[in-house]
């Protein structure tokens, strides 16, 4: 969402021209005339922030916008700058939001924020003994901004295996993982900005793992069901030791 953010700058200072769509308990009439003040994000979540009210856009799994331009889709939020220019919004969940946003989210947890707290990650993650490491990582509460993509990365890139239950991974093997997301997080972003987010998986989606040269899992894992890409042979599974 920050590469969007950046992408839309340029509409900051403008009033809205015109909002449609069919996203419901959006005031579209009310967004009409209004100056858009600035953009913030939340991991996943984009903010189009106005003088007393910001409107809150996740794109979940399949959301999809376009900018200056419309895909054959029902659109679920559509912004018309005095500019001319346009985003649209498609698949998404569009929210009203009329509390101040330091009300609501605790930018501490944002993985691209600069008040980001690796220490309340930590704490967190180990508040979870019980929860597979797959799925710990995706939790927004925890590391909000991390993908499904940047999860298997780091598992890999930190020879752990995406079923290991949190509980069983140290404290400092965890803390390497909460900063390893971070620094996976902004390559990430300045992949996109070079558009080749692509070219630098060593998992994600691919098909043979670049330490064994075998052919790598792919399987959806957890209460969640996100596919991981993994490889048995070269990534630690941290499990109870059951044998007494």
């Amino acid at each position: 969402m920050v590469f969007l953010k950046e992408q839309l700058e340029p509409y900051i200072g403008q009033p809205v021209i015109k909002a449609t769509g069919d996203a419901k308990n959006i005031p579209f009439d009310l967004l009409a005339g209004q100056p858009l003040i600035t953009i913030e994000t939340f991991g996943k979540e984009l903010f189009f922030i106005f003088p007393a009210f910001a409107v809150r856009i996740h794109l979940m799994l399949f959301g999809k916008y376009a900018i200056n331009g419309k895909l054959n889709r029902t659109l679920r939020l559509g912004l018309r700058f005095e500019s001319g220019e346009e985003i649209n919004f498609y698949a998404c969940d569009c929210r009203f939001l009329s509390e101040p946003l330091d009300n609501v989210y605790d930018w501490r947890t944002d993985v691209l924020h600069p008040s980001f707290d690796p220490a309340i990650a930590l704490a967190k993650l180990q508040q979870q003994p019980q929860k597979l490491i797959c799925e710990a990582l995706l939790d927004q509460s925890i590391l909000a901004g991390v993908g499904n993509g940047i999860k298997n990365e780091v598992l890999f890139r930190n020879q752990i295996h995406p079923e290991s239950q949190v509980g069983e991974i140290s404290a400092v093997v965890l803390q390497k993982l909460v900063q390893a997301c971070v620094m996976q997080s902004d390559a990430y972003l300045h992949w996109k900005q070079a558009g080749m987010e692509g070219e630098h998986w060593q998992v994600y989606k691919q098909k043979l793992c670049p330490r064994d040269d075998i052919p790598l899992r792919k399987e959806k894992i957890g209460k969640s069901r996100r596919t991981s890409y993994f490889c048995d042979k070269c990534q630690h599974l941290y499990l109870p030791d059951v044998t007494e």
